[in-house]
């Protein structure tokens, strides 16, 4: 050391720290656009952010469908990742027959998304764009600047239909090393900080085999994945039911806590069917957002809903009501009685009824999850450090600050690891900490006991 004759600090950060719980409203959504990025993992939060994927609706394109629906719940954020390459997913129309609005002077492909216009021709003379006509690509809209006769168009559109679930499931590029589909989600974390909480993939979640790949990578990402049972003659609620068991057909036979399943179908204000599992998705953003991720999202209204596709028998005291039925085999539903509007319903995932622990409440795991992970977090900072009373001091203190102030759960406790050799742990530069909380539960069953008695006539004596 150099001479010194003075004084001087030396700064050291020592005690606990703050921790600081990690987000959870993220969607992660995979599927097919008109438009956008492929096989991009893009962060969206408004209207404007979706627009980047087109704005044309049920047109076989899933992601605008389902931001549709996002939108009208307008809270957290969305990963977005659309498997339609127009370089591969494209057919070609030829000489298509356009019939001209001689008010409006336009004139429309029945297919949209067009990804280029080879020729429009009136009779044998071909037209030339800017100077005869204007298009809209997504809506496939002709507009001429004067009336045309026998018009034709040949072009070339963005088909979804050649979209395969090998696409939607992806992997990993042998050329590029790049990841693909579901696979791309992974990268959440690395790219943006927090990995998505909910997953979702409408349409192409109702085969067996896709739902399968969405709970292997809710398991991995700490996630919740979110299963819509089929629509239209393919699912009956005995179906749906029946799904739930070794002979159903459906895609509905998961068993786990990372996967819940939803049926029927919502009817949109458009008159067109919407998956329930979306508008779920975008309900557990707006509770998050709005009361926290303890909150659950049953009993709350859904956005935009005017009926369902399967008439569903709903009371709150009837326990043979379908809806209840539903609930009593793990599959969240909608609630539709006198005077109630249309709300989700439900608050288990797939796992129930075979595992009665509280874990199968969405809102327990949601809760450990996020607990769990944010302690893990913020442990970073002491990685390293001597082994010493002040660093396990340090890290318990961390801990229980944490975890008293929390609103999420209604007790805990932390210490060491007191069921190890503590001494065997430390010599190998591990030091086991332990920490036990009860979260908060949803209020799933309200009874009472109605007693009927005559003690209470005496009243009518005292009184004279």
């Amino acid at each position: 050391m150099a001479f010194h004759h003075g004084t001087k600090t030396t700064r050291v950060a020592g005690g606990s720290v703050a921790v600081e719980t990690v987000d959870g409203a993220i969607i992660g959504i995979v599927g097919t656009a008109p438009i956008g990025a492929v096989n991009e993992l893009t962060v969206c939060q408004t209207t404007k952010d979706f627009a980047q994927f087109g704005v044309i609706l049920n047109q076989g394109f899933t992601l605008p469908d389902a931001f549709d629906v996002l939108a009208r719940y307008a809270a957290g954020k969305v990963y977005v990742v659309n498997v339609l390459d127009p370089a591969r997913h494209r057919t070609t129309v030829t000489d298509e027959v356009l019939s001209l609005d001689s008010n409006t002077l336009k004139a429309k492909t029945k297919k949209p998304g067009l990804i280029s216009v080879t020729s429009l021709k009136s009779g044998d003379t071909l037209l030339r764009e800017d100077t005869d006509y204007a298009v809209d690509l997504q809506t496939g809209e002709f507009t001429f600047k004067t009336t045309k006769a026998n018009l034709k168009a040949t072009y070339i559109y963005a088909d979804p239909a050649k979209v395969t679930e090998a696409d939607i499931k992806g992997g990993i590029d042998s050329a590029t090393g790049k990841r693909k589909g579901l696979e791309l989600v992974r990268d959440g974390f690395n790219l943006y900080g927090a990995d998505a909480k909910i997953l979702i993939c409408p349409e192409f979640d109702k085969t067996a085999s896709c739902a399968a790949a969405l709970a292997t990578l809710a398991e991995q990402l700490k996630a919740v994945t979110y299963v819509q049972l089929p629509k239209d003659t393919d699912t009956s609620l005995s179906k749906a039911i029946q799904g739930r068991g070794p002979l159903g057909t459906l895609n509905a036979s998961a068993s786990s806590e990372r996967v819940r399943h939803f049926f029927p179908y919502a009817l949109g204000s458009s008159n067109t069917l919407e998956s329930l599992a979306v508008h779920a998705a975008g309900l557990r953003m707006k509770t998050d957002t709005d009361n926290g991720y303890w909150f659950s999202t049953s009993n709350r209204q859904l956005q935009g809903v005017i009926g369902m596709e399967v008439p569903l028998t709903a009371r709150v005291d009837d326990e043979q009501s379908e809806t209840n039925l539903l609930n009593a085999v793990g599959i969240t539903t909608i609630f539709n009685s006198f005077g109630t509007g249309f709300r989700l319903w439900g608050n288990r995932s797939s796992n129930y009824p075979t595992v009665t622990h509280i874990i199968n409440f969405e809102t327990a795991l949601r809760t450990g999850d996020l607990i769990d992970e944010s302690i893990r977090r913020t442990e970073l900072q002491f990685i390293d450090r001597p082994i010493d009373d002040a660093l396990i001091d340090s890290l318990i203190e961390t801990v229980d600050t944490y975890l008293r102030a929390l609103p999420s759960i209604v007790g805990y406790s932390v210490s060491l690891d007191y069921d190890t050799d503590l001494v065997d742990e430390f010599s190998k530069g591990h030091v086991p900490l332990m920490y036990e909380y009860t979260p908060k539960l949803p209020a799933e069953l309200i009874s009472n006991k109605s007693v009927m008695t005559r003690k209470y006539l005496v009243n009518l004596v005292s009184q004279r």
